[in-house]
């Protein structure tokens, strides 16, 4: 049972250190539980090579998962934990039942942090944008030109329909709006798009 309890701690304190900001009393309890765990197992001579392997390789897995798209590391490092408890010792079903159990219960504290006190990873708060970039927000393309709308400028080649004009000593690239339009002649700027500059004469 002292197994059982263990294997439970590390799950338990392995969420709960996830979800916290900083390091806490979780991650301390969770490096004790690992450490007695190791001691237990060591004592009893159920602890194995090919245990210590599979569980350091899944704990770097999903270690590293946190800073690689995807999830494929993380399940993979996970399934390796999980396949080193399960080494542990001669006796794989009552070690199956300890993990599932075990398992439940995490499942349980995960919901309860996630859904009831909405916690995040505080991880992800550094490299992930969250903040919004629509225009109500203050940002803006640098190529956008919706200001320039209305406004009237001098054609610095013909338009055919496509061609360039200046509007305030800038060289923008416009689109007549439809018909051919000479150099040197006054426009209006009717539309923008993006890039897309669209004029008409006066």
């Amino acid at each position: 049972m002292m197994l059982f309890f263990l294997m439970s701690v590390i799950f338990l304190t392995a969420v709960a250190q996830l979800y916290a900001p900083r390091f806490t009393v979780f991650g301390f309890i969770l490096i004790l539980a690992s450490l007695g765990f190791v001691v237990l197992t060591g004592v009893t001579g159920d602890l194995e090579m090919i245990s210590v392997l599979l569980f350091t390789a899944g704990v770097v897995l999903m270690i590293l998962e946190l800073f690689v798209v995807g999830a494929v590391l993380g399940i993979l490092g996970a399934l390796m934990v999980m396949g080193s408890f399960l080494l542990i010792g001669e006796n794989i079903s009552r070690m199956a039942v300890f993990l599932a159990i075990s398992l439940i219960l995490t499942a349980i504290e995960w919901v309860i942090v996630v859904k009831f006190f909405k916690k995040k990873i505080p991880l992800f708060r550094n490299v992930i944008l969250t903040d919004s970039t629509s225009k109500e927000a203050g940002y803006s393309s640098h190529d956008d030109r919706s200001h320039l709308v209305g406004q009237n400028a001098l054609t610095l080649t013909p338009l055919r329909p496509s061609g360039i004009i200046v509007f305030d000593g800038k060289r923008i690239d416009a689109v007549s709006e439809g018909a051919f339009i000479e150099k040197d002649r006054e426009v209006t700027i009717i539309f923008v798009e993006g890039t897309r500059v669209v004029v008409r004469t006066l």
